[in-house]
């Protein structure tokens, strides 16, 4: 299934140059997405849990979480600006 990366040396010797062919996937082995939202699965909830969302983007869970009165406070009101 994977193929073979080739590489070769530059005529000064002092780089390698590599090549990755890309890869193509058989849609058989690709992954559906199980998580979806319904009216049905929202009907007696506000939204996702933490856990639902975490698992839905592939992300941890402290992602997701807000940020706290002491870090807001803490955050620079005006960033310097960019050059």
């Amino acid at each position: 299934m994977y193929k073979q990366c080739g590489y070769c040396v530059t005529s000064d010797g002092k780089t390698i140059v590599c090549y990755h062919p890309t890869v193509d996937v058989p849609y058989e082995l690709t992954q559906i997405l199980k998580a979806h939202l319904s009216k049905e699965v929202l009907r007696d909830k506000k939204g996702p849990t933490i856990e639902e969302l975490s698992k839905m983007f592939f992300t941890t869970k402290h992602r997701w979480y807000p940020v706290g009165q002491y870090h807001q406070r803490r955050r620079k009101k005006d960033p310097p600006k960019d050059r």
